[in-house]
């Protein structure tokens, strides 16, 4: 069975998710497609707006097959983000990556990747880091096509080609076209497509604009509770207060020194928008400033960082997602793909497990990774 991956977010899943998917399937001559979602916890730094189960329900009207990406990829930069993503695509033993972008274009995505590469691999690039200079200042001055990495989708495009070249080389890379709104859009303005931004900004507001930019057959999935980063301030801000310097130094992704801009500002907050104000400097981008704060939250340690992928967590699936999934247990027996959480997978999934934990302490829901089955739609 030919396979098409798709490495999503589906913060929620809309028109664009959807047409991103059919298009996939098409272009690529896949028989199945498999999403591979983020958990509890999105890259942006902010828990998702739905839970993963909830999304999972919505993402089968598009694809079919889900799992769940490991909550350190979820909440990393795109280049690691991209090479987790891309080593659990391998592990499903998917043939194409089909990801959105603003050019479309698969060969000055793929140049600019191996650009990339032969730079990061060159004396030159150690000299400049060594230098002082930042990755982004080297990276506008000596790629040719530098335009491409103005665009947030190009970007990630270009991490995951980086992350096949390097790890997987057998996986085809497959480019679609986004439409009609941009990744950063915060209002609804097409009768069609909107950005996760848009919709979340209508969901939360009782805007009903979202209905026109959502599946119709999925709409009653769009219900409250919706989780914000905003209900996750006072305990992140506990988390701060309760922990040292020193501790919050081996938190994943703490860049030196910022744990004591931290601890100085915490007090002197009191929502997550004042938070950010406060501690935000030319150094750091909000997002990584949020995700930082995520980390913090669900106390993730740096000793947690890994490349490895030992299991895949199957969250929902229909018939076709199914038969590949047999397919999959057949071909390779000593992989573990896991439908249901129990005491002898535990290990492989404590952070995911973790997230979802401290995302129901947030929201007041009660689904979690052991008392919620493997999700089956018949479509």
């Amino acid at each position: 069975m030919k396979s098409v991956g798709l490495i999503t977010e589906y913060n929620p899943f809309h028109n664009g998710h959807l047409y991103h998917a059919q298009q996939a399937k098409s272009k690529s001559n896949a028989h199945v497609s498999i999403a591979l979602m983020s958990g509890n916890f999105v890259m942006r730094g902010e828990p998702a707006i739905y839970n993963k189960f909830l999304r999972t329900k919505m993402a089968l009207s598009g694809v079919d097959l889900v799992v769940e990406l490991p909550l350190m990829a979820s909440l990393s930069s795109s280049d690691y983000f991209a090479e987790l993503a891309v080593k659990v695509a391998q592990y499903l033993d998917i043939d194409v990556i089909a990801f959105g972008s603003e050019i479309a274009n698969i060969s000055r995505l793929e140049n600019v990747a191996n650009n990339i590469i032969n730079l990061e691999h060159s004396p030159h690039f150690q000299k400049l880091i060594k230098r002082g200079k930042s990755y982004a200042t080297i990276m506008h001055e000596l790629i040719e096509d530098r335009e491409i990495l103005q665009s947030s989708n190009n970007i990630l495009s270009v991490a995951y080609l980086k992350a096949m070249a390097l790890h997987a080389p057998n996986i085809q890379g497959l480019t679609i076209e986004r439409l009609a709104s941009q990744h950063q859009d915060k209002s609804i303005n097409h009768h069609l497509f909107a950005s996760g931004s848009a919709i979340r900004k209508a969901l939360t507001n009782n805007d009903n604009q979202w209905k026109t930019v959502v599946p119709q057959n999925i709409q009653h999935l769009y219900e409250p509770p919706h989780l914000l980063k905003e209900q996750a301030f006072n305990f992140i801000k506990f988390e701060i207060l309760n922990h040292s310097e020193d501790e919050l130094s081996n938190i994943y992704t703490m860049t030196e020194g910022l744990e004591n801009r931290l601890k100085a500002s915490i007090l002197n907050a009191h929502s997550f928008e004042e938070y950010m104000s406060l501690i935000k400097t030319k150094r750091f981008t909000y997002t990584h400033l949020q995700r930082v704060l995520m980390q913090i939250l669900l106390h993730i340690p740096k000793d947690d960082l890994s490349t490895h992928i030992e299991g895949v967590r199957v969250l929902g699936m229909n018939d076709t997602g199914q038969q590949y999934l047999k397919y999959l247990k057949t071909q390779f027996p000593e992989r573990q793909f896991i439908t249901n959480v129990n005491k002898k997978n535990v290990k492989l999934f404590k952070n995911e497990i973790k997230a979802t934990n401290i995302y129901n302490l947030l929201s007041n829901q009660i689904a979690n990774d052991f008392n919620t089955p493997v999700i089956r739609s018949s479509k």
